[in-house]
């Protein structure tokens, strides 16, 4: 099928133009960074900005990023740079590794990862955290500046320990996720039974009433109060049954 004359082309930038042999470590020079424009990779890019603000898309979806940020790309995304603020010092390093060396060296690519990548693919990172990436960085730049002894064994624990260091943040972020939607969840579940538990005595109801199921419920407000879900339930409707008996002429 033939392009339509004048149809603009979203380039291709193959790892073999930017001489890598499994893999290259370039600095972000500020010089170069205003001109890069959408295109994409047969390989996967990962960028660390230490240092620097501006603003990038991928596809059709544009991120801002700051110092400390982490961007893995994918092979085949189109993206580039939109604006980089002139003003702000910028730094930083952009390591490009082939497909190959994934599957030659049976690095494990975590679910997490593929999340990472695929959903929100700029992430900042914590001071802490970034010391870590930075002395990684580090490393491989040395393993770049000559060839040495088992260089690609170096290369490949370096990158391994990398994409291990994102797996733990990206499952610490989605764990912080599930503990603060259980705590809203458990907030919204006491506040549903104190107007409520005259009238409603299932779990099963007050699940139908937060739109989610009785499972999962009763497994949140487990993890936040260390009881389930009817056993908060049955509390409250005891607390006001003494209360009746205490102070009141009802019984």
């Amino acid at each position: 099928m033939k392009h339509k004359s004048g149809q603009k082309k979203i380039p291709v930038i193959p790892a073999a133009t930017l001489d890598t042999k499994g893999f290259r470590l370039l600095p972000l020079i500020p010089e170069q960074v205003d001109s890069y424009e959408m295109h994409r990779h047969d390989c996967f890019q990962l960028f660390w900005i230490n240092e620097g603000h501006g603003t990038a898309q991928i596809d059709f979806q544009g991120y801002s990023f700051y110092p400390n940020t982490l961007c893995l790309i994918s092979p085949g995304r189109v993206h580039g740079l939109i604006e980089c603020k002139p003003d702000k010092t910028f730094s930083g390093w952009l390591l490009v590794f082939s497909k190959e060396l994934l599957v030659g060296q049976q690095l494990k690519w975590p679910h997490s990862l593929i999340d990472l990548m695929e959903g929100t693919p700029f992430h900042r990172i914590a001071a802490d955290q970034a010391t870590i990436f930075n002395t990684l960085f580090s490393l491989l730049e040395r393993e770049q500046e000559i060839e040495r002894k088992e260089q690609l064994e170096a290369v490949n624990s370096y990158l391994r320990l990398i994409l291990i260091e994102m797996s733990r943040i990206q499952d610490s972020w989605q764990q912080r996720h599930r503990e603060e939607a259980g705590f809203r969840l458990t907030k919204k579940f006491v506040t549903a039974v104190e107007s409520h538990y005259r009238t409603v005595h299932s779990v099963s109801g007050y699940a139908s009433m937060l739109h989610v199921s009785s499972n999962h419920l009763n497994e949140s407000i487990k993890k936040t109060l260390g009881k389930s879900a009817g056993k908060v339930l049955r509390d409250r409707q005891l607390l006001e049954a003494k209360r009746l008996l205490r102070y009141s002429n009802a019984i």
